[in-house]
């Protein structure tokens, strides 16, 4: 979520239809267009959004879309960290609210093999709108691999999801990133520290000839995006964005 002064555009208004709890302080809500199909965007934008009322003033908040372009819905998945997301958790079904059109560059904007995202917590929301448009689309020709941090287990976003979704793309990897749990088992795509450039190195080997997207809080990506550098990845190489 990133704190954004309203802009004057044209808005659509959302109903709200659905809410699912993904961990015990976030929520997926499924909305639909009031009038006509929802709009078209790339997977990994954002949009504002912001109440019909005037319950937080004229006050917007971006979030990243984390249903596909192909749905005939969209959602938005949420964590309760302030003031506009504990709203956003309180709404009720058939309430709405308004979005502006989709924004952000923050994905494959040409073809790209070789592909690594780094998520932590709710940054995973772009990356599952990717990693699902990609496996729709037949789009398995690529190798992607996925580093997820989180502090624990049950703190993983779209756990079930992922795991199919690697199940049935033999090129889509996952290893999970646990900060703060001890160490329970031998598997071998779960690592329990923080993610660090030893760790990417582990599994993918080389880190030249692949692109990178990071998602997260900005000390999760800013200690990423340094140390890819000092590892000599170029900075074309990388795309990052941050959530507040």
């Amino acid at each position: 979520m990133i704190i954004l002064k309203s802009k004057k555009e044209k808005n659509n208004i959302l109903v709200l239809k659905k809410k699912t709890r993904e961990t015990g302080d976030i929520l997926t809500l499924k909305f639909s267009l009031l009038k006509g199909p929802v709009f078209s965007f790339r997977p990994g934008q954002f949009v504002l959004v912001s109440f019909l009322d005037d319950r937080l003033g004229k006050q917007c908040r971006a979030y990243s879309i984390s249903s596909c372009p192909q749905d005939k819905f969209l959602t938005l998945t949420v964590k309760k960290i302030g003031v506009f997301s504990s709203a956003l958790h309180k709404l009720k079904i058939g309430e709405k609210v308004k979005i502006g059109s989709p924004q952000g560059n923050f994905y494959p904007e040409k073809p790209m093999k070789n592909l690594v995202f780094l998520a932590a917590g709710i940054g995973i929301a772009p990356f599952y709108s990717v990693i699902n448009t990609y496996f729709r689309q037949g789009i398995n020709n690529k190798n992607l691999t996925l580093f997820y941090s989180n502090k624990t287990d049950k703190n993983i976003v779209f756990f079930k999801e992922l795991n199919k979704l690697a199940k049935k793309w033999r090129k889509f990897k996952i290893i999970y990133i646990l900060t703060k749990q001890k160490k329970d088992c031998n598997d071998e795509n779960e690592e329990f520290q923080r993610l660090n450039i030893k760790i990417l190195k582990k599994y993918l080997k080389d880190l030249n000839n692949k692109h990178y997207f990071i998602c997260g809080p900005i000390e999760f990506v800013n200690d990423l995006w340094q140390a890819l550098r000092k590892n000599g990845v170029g900075e074309d190489s990388i795309k990052t964005e941050v959530f507040y």
